[in-house]
């Protein structure tokens, strides 16, 4: 018989799932860039195929859109930078 102590493998941590709410604002963000993105293209097509296609943009639309874009990038920036420390 053995006098060395037996290990005892560490505690595992329970896995952390990612909330429902974090989903949600990816899912709105991935969106709201696609939007963007279509938008511009779209634009950029009638502007450039034609020589009397008026550009009128909104301003509140490009806010809504493009806050959604920066909160779900500011998510995952806090949440891919809180999983370093």
């Amino acid at each position: 018989m053995s006098r060395v102590a037996k290990s005892r493998p560490a505690p595992r941590e329970p896995t952390r799932r990612t909330p429902v709410l974090v989903w949600i604002v990816y899912g709105l963000g991935v969106l709201a860039a696609l939007i963007l993105i279509a938008s511009a293209l779209f634009t950029a097509g009638g502007y450039f195929a034609s020589d009397d296609t008026a550009v009128d943009v909104s301003p509140v639309a490009i806010v809504v859109w493009g806050g959604l874009v920066a909160l779900a990038l500011a998510t995952w920036l806090s949440r891919r930078l809180r999983g370093r420390r």
